[in-house]
């Protein structure tokens, strides 16, 4: 078995140039580092926003809305590890803390993030985020329901 540790150390820095560059707006990286047929998936985003975009091109003109909503993701507390079978599959935790334009709403959440880098290119990014924090931030709001009694939580 090969000792694949310099593979999975630029596995996962390519993945944090890439949230660094979410945090600076730069999309010149972002297009640097995706691939061209790259998909972003965020399973649990919320209406309006998309849940899968599909190829580079479809991704930059997503990311590049983001700026009209928020001043700044600013994305932090990052942790990441490759998965043992692959190093090319990071995994990465992190939190944002952001306010959503034009109210000045708070926006705060946590992140769980799977990535696929193949050949020094970004091929999947799958963000998983607790969709309620945004919806209030958007304005929006969730009703729990009631528990009658004697129902199982």
């Amino acid at each position: 078995m090969s000792d694949d540790s310099a593979l999975r150390a630029r596995n996962m820095e390519i993945v944090r140039e890439y949230l660094e560059a979410i945090n600076r707006w730069d999309f010149d990286k972002k297009r640097e580092l995706l691939a061209e047929d790259a998909v972003q998936d965020m399973a649990y985003a919320p209406e309006p926003f998309e849940r899968v975009f599909e190829g580079r091109e479809t991704i930059l003109a997503f990311v590049e809305t983001i700026p009209a909503l928020i001043d700044c993701e600013n994305l932090h507390d990052i942790w990441m590890d490759t998965l043992a079978s692959d190093p090319g599959e990071v995994v990465c935790t992190y939190k944002s803390d952001m306010e959503i334009k034009p109210e000045r709403r708070p926006y705060k959440n946590r992140y769980i993030t799977r990535w696929t880098v193949r050949d020094e290119k970004i091929t999947y990014f799958g963000e998983f985020f607790d969709p309620i924090p945004l919806l209030v931030a958007l304005g929006g709001s969730v009703e729990p329901g009631k528990l009658e009694a004697g129902e199982p939580a």
